[in-house]
């Protein structure tokens, strides 16, 4: 009898959609528990590409996930098993994305036109630099004022069209498109500085 109650007491191993079935019916804690802690590091990576300080990095985290978890009626859950864990991480990293856009909003910390003149406003030719490393240009971004960074993150990053950064921003897209060349021409600098540095040193 022990050995029948111990096996119809324990709980059902958590997966992504028991934890999201678990939330969505009030059920809410542990499932909460487990994506927290699944997606944190995840939605800490996101953030702090866009937020320099680690702890107003934290913050913003912690707010995704309060987001994330009373908006989950609008994730759809309604997907194969296979693919229902990059769905809900691209649905999660916008939300990432758009809390790491208000907080730089509401520290008043993305200045938007006042430095692009109106020939700068015509559309540039954006070049690949696939010739930089990945691992490289991540570590140069905090040299970047933080619109640059902010539009490098969504578009080479995140995804975005320069039409959803535009909406996203209030910017005409235009302007998304040129401060993406100058954070690429930034970028490059930076990295032919280190790199050169880095060659007199050896």
């Amino acid at each position: 009898m022990k050995l029948l109650r111990k096996y119809t007491d324990q709980k059902e191993p958590m997966s992504l959609r028991k934890a999201l079935d678990d939330c969505g019916m009030g059920r809410g804690e542990r499932g909460k528990a487990y994506v927290y802690k699944k997606y944190y590091g995840y939605l800490m990576a996101i953030v702090i590409r866009y937020i320099k300080h680690e702890m107003e990095s934290e913050e913003v985290v912690n707010e995704c996930f309060v987001k994330a978890f009373s908006k989950l009626d609008s994730f759809n859950l309604d997907v194969e098993e296979e693919r229902l864990e990059k769905s809900f991480r691209s649905w999660i990293a916008r939300i990432a994305v758009n809390q790491s856009i208000d907080f730089l909003r509401s520290k008043k910390q993305m200045l938007m036109l006042d430095d692009v003149s109106e020939y700068e406003l015509v559309p540039h030719a954006v070049h690949n630099h696939s010739s930089l490393e990945v691992q490289d240009i991540l570590k140069l971004l905090d040299e970047l004022p933080d619109i640059q960074r902010t539009i490098f993150n969504m578009y080479e990053v995140e995804g975005f069209s320069h039409d959803e950064i535009a909406s996203l921003l209030n910017i005409p897209d235009s302007t998304s498109r040129t401060y993406l060349t100058r954070a690429k021409q930034k970028l490059r600098k930076l990295y032919v500085e280190q790199f050169n540095t880095a060659d007199h040193r050896s």
